[in-house]
Order: structure tokens, then C-alpha cells, then sequence
């Protein structure tokens, strides 16, 4: 393994990542997927709208799909994980929406998860065939799902740095991201200043209010057109003036 993304599995909706190094997608806050992340190692915390926390060794991120998170990497030469990504899946719908609920930091997974990562850290260096790697990959999957959907240890649930004002101001975007909204509409909305909003935002959570808002609608465009509306329409009832808008916010924001 060299110090860049060195190997990945991609088969249909799943895929195997092992990750050493700066990623090589970088601003993607948002997801259409799910993903367990398994941190092997570096210096690294991982911020969402609930949790900002320092990462250790064997640590077990659940990232369910569209929800906001970022990885903050102090030494990108050691950040080093395993990512397994999966989109839903008729067969594994209960599992999948009993597990996937919120994200969840476990710092301390029990043996059972750390033999399925040890495991799937073997398979990326093994000769067995793709098709046996796909199979390998998803029984894994199935695996960590039944095992998560019994486990009753508790996540780690630590908001250090959120302040209730940013917390508010993520609430009210959520709720209202459909409308006009400027930043200073919506410190008005807070009975703050704009520029202490903006601030506070931008610090706590590593990104601007425009670019929270964009990536927003840009997701809630994505799951309206996925259920069968016109991207037009969607971009409409999302909040953007107009398909041009849209497509501008979208060509900016995916790469």
C-alpha cells in the first residue's frame, strides 16, 4: 500500500475502499449512499451537525445516506480507513433502516466488528476473483447490520463545539431551505447579527451558510427526482429561481 488512495472494489450500489492519504475527493458533505468507516489510523476528528469528535484507532463511523459530516485530518500522509458504502437495497430494507437511523461515532466496536474489517482488510490483498470478493464484500455487509441492529453499546454522542446557535441556525435551514434564504433572513430569524452567525458557522462546522444551504437543495433536488420529478420542477420546489440556477449551483458543488 503507497500513501494515496491505493485500492477500491466497486461492484453495482457496493463498494471496498482502503484509503491511505489525503482523499481524493474532497468538500462531498453530503452523501446519496450509506457508509461505515472504519478508522485504522492518523490524527483525525469527525465533525456532523450532532458530533465533533477526535477519532481513534478501530474506531466505527455510521454515516447514513444525506446526512452532513466531514472528516477534519490533521496528517493527511497517515489517515488511514476502510470504507464500505452500499445504496439501499430491497433485500436488506429492515436491516438497513434499523441500523442506518443517525450518525453514530463507536470508538471501542466489539470483536465481531473487528473481525469483519480485519476480514475485509485481508480480501483487498487477496487473489480470490471479483466475483468472490462481491460476494465476500456483501455477506460482511450483512454481517455488520444484523450485528449493529442487536449491539446495545452506547455511541459516542459528544457535541463539544456546537454551539446552540449553529445548532438553530442548521435547524432552520433544514426546515426552511425550500424558501428564500439569505444569511442575514436567517440571522434576523435568530435575533443575531449576520456577521456572528456567519462567523460561528464557518468555525464550527468548516463551512459557509451559502455553501450548507446549496448542498441542501442540491440533495433534496436529487431524492425529488430519484421519486420521478423533473429536475425543473424539483429545482423549483427546492429553492433555486430556476433550472439555470440549478444547474450552476450543481456544476459548482459535483465533481
Amino acid at each position: 500500500m503507497d500513501d494515496k488512495f491505493s485500492y477500491e472494489l466497486k461492484f453495482g450500489s457496493l463498494y471496498l475502499k482502503y484509503a491511505k492519504g489525503a482523499p481524493s475527493v474532497t468538500n462531498q458533505e453530503f452523501h446519496y449512499h450509506h457508509e461505515f468507516v472504519f478508522f485504522l489510523n492518523g490524527s483525525a476528528y469527525f465533525v456532523s451537525k450532532d458530533i465533533q469528535q477526535k477519532l481513534t484507532e478501530n474506531s466505527l463511523i455510521v454515516i447514513p445516506k444525506e446526512q452532513f459530516h466531514q472528516f477534519r485530518v490533521s496528517d493527511p500522509s497517515q489517515y488511514t480507513r476502510l470504507i464500505l458504502g452500499f445504496s439501499d437495497d430491497p433485500e436488506m430494507e429492515a436491516l438497513i433502516e434499523n441500523v442506518m437511523t443517525q450518525i453514530k461515532v463507536i470508538s471501542t466496536p466489539g470483536a465481531k466488528v473487528l473481525d469483519i474489517f480485519g476480514n475485509l482488510t485481508q480480501i483487498v490483498k487477496s487473489e480470490l476473483t471479483d466475483e468472490e470478493k462481491a460476494l465476500f464484500i456483501k455477506s460482511s455487509l450483512i454481517q455488520l447490520l444484523i450485528y449493529l441492529k442487536y449491539d446495545r453499546s452506547q455511541p459516542i454522542q459528544q457535541n463539544i463545539n456546537i454551539s446552540p446557535l449553529v445548532q438553530r441556525a442548521i435547524t432552520y435551514i433544514d426546515t426552511h431551505y425550500a424558501e428564500k434564504l439569505t444569511i442575514d433572513s436567517i440571522a434576523q430569524q435568530l435575533y443575531v447579527s449576520t456577521s456572528s452567525l456567519a462567523h460561528k458557522f464557518s468555525c464550527e462546522l468548516g463551512i459557509s451558510i451559502y455553501r450548507y444551504i446549496s448542498k441542501k437543495r442540491l440533495l433534496e433536488v436529487h431524492k425529488l427526482v430519484e421519486q420521478g420529478d423533473s429536475p425543473t420542477s424539483a429545482a423549483t420546489k427546492c429553492g433555486f429561481g430556476d433550472y439555470s440556477c440549478y444547474y450552476r449551483i450543481y456544476k459548482k458543488y459535483t465533481k
